[in-house]
């Protein structure tokens, strides 16, 4: 009774993830045709097939039901370009559910998030392909007449970029080269308000990632305007993709509110230091796979300072 209690409520929150990657699917759709809708079943069939086949190896209770493969999936293929080629999605979802998910048992207590480790995989091993956007035909703006070249390029590249030169709907909407499910800053707003209804514990680490993504971007902007910077930093890539979907991987959590808010602040910061720093555009899901190594020791220290000072104040 209680393990098919356990797999109802897992089951729920998936569903809830489910509900907020529906709109950067039709977004997707929308953009860049049926192309994109391939890449994602291609990527959510493959999870889903890796873990049926892996659990039946290991012996283990099947977990398809819990809908976290499909999550994982489709979460993997709306980062990648539209263009990207349909065997990409495929090597993304195997190491996600090979090496980050089967070994670790229940989803319950995965030490990283799936889809941040095997789209970590896929930019180490071809970041050309990850980082090749095609350009919208459809738009006017200026970044459509210049072959592939997203935000989070251009400020790698400290290429001479405000808002002046990129017109704010067209960041709003999407209407820019980027990752094909993740660019639409009005759907991922929309993603974002159906969590802090549904899941407020989730949007505490959501909303600590970009506090802690925005407060680097003020303090070491990459572009002249502060709120320039502050704009075009979480608008570009998957940042607030990232901090929607890739942070909040529920394995990963802490438990205590506190916690959960440090936890989303040190991978925001993180995410912006290795932007600046690193060798890739976009280093969401490196961020996120390191904060979830280091913060349970972090967690342990946090909890004993907590328990210490409530024992003082009785």
């Amino acid at each position: 009774m209680a393990k098919q209690s356990h797999i109802r409520k897992a089951r729920s929150l998936q569903l809830d993830m489910l509900a907020m990657l529906a709109l950067p699917a039709l977004s997707s759709w929308y953009f860049y045709g049926l192309g994109a809708i391939r890449l994602i079943l291609v990527c959510v069939i493959t999870c889903v097939l890796c873990e049926l086949a892996g659990r039946r190896l290991l012996r283990q209770p099947n977990t398809v039901g819990d809908l976290s493969a499909v999550v994982t999936g489709a979460v993997i293929a709306l980062m990648l370009p539209a263009n990207a080629p349909v065997w990409l999605p495929v090597i993304g979802g195997v190491f996600a559910t090979v090496a980050a998910k089967l070994p670790f048992g229940s989803v319950e207590k995965l030490p990283f998030s799936p889809a941040a480790a095997g789209f970590a995989f896929l930019t180490i091993c071809f970041p050309d392909l990850i980082f090749d956007y095609p350009r919208i035909s459809a738009a006017s703006t200026a970044l459509s007449s210049t072959s592939s070249v997203s935000l989070g390029s251009m400020l790698a590249q400290n290429t001479s970029v405000s808002l002046g030169s990129v017109k704010a709907i067209d960041i709003l909407i999407g209407n820019f080269p980027g990752p094909m499910g993740a660019s639409c800053i009005i759907i991922l707003a929309g993603s974002a308000i159906y969590m802090l209804i549904r899941r407020t514990k989730l949007f505490i680490t959501t909303a600590g990632f970009l506090t802690g993504a925005a407060f680097i971007a003020i303090c070491f902007p990459r572009v002249t305007n502060l709120f320039s910077s502050l704009v075009l930093e979480l608008c570009a890539g998957y940042m607030i993709f990232a901090a929607i979907f890739l942070i909040t991987e529920h394995g990963t959590q802490p438990r205590h509110p506190l916690s959960r808010l440090l936890y989303g602040l040190t991978a925001g910061a993180t995410c912006m230091l290795m932007r600046r720093f690193g060798a890739f555009e976009e280093c969401a899901c490196f961020a996120v796979l390191i904060i979830n190594a280091a913060w349970p020791v972090a967690d342990k220290a946090l909890m004993k300072l907590i328990d210490k000072r409530m024992k003082k104040s009785k």
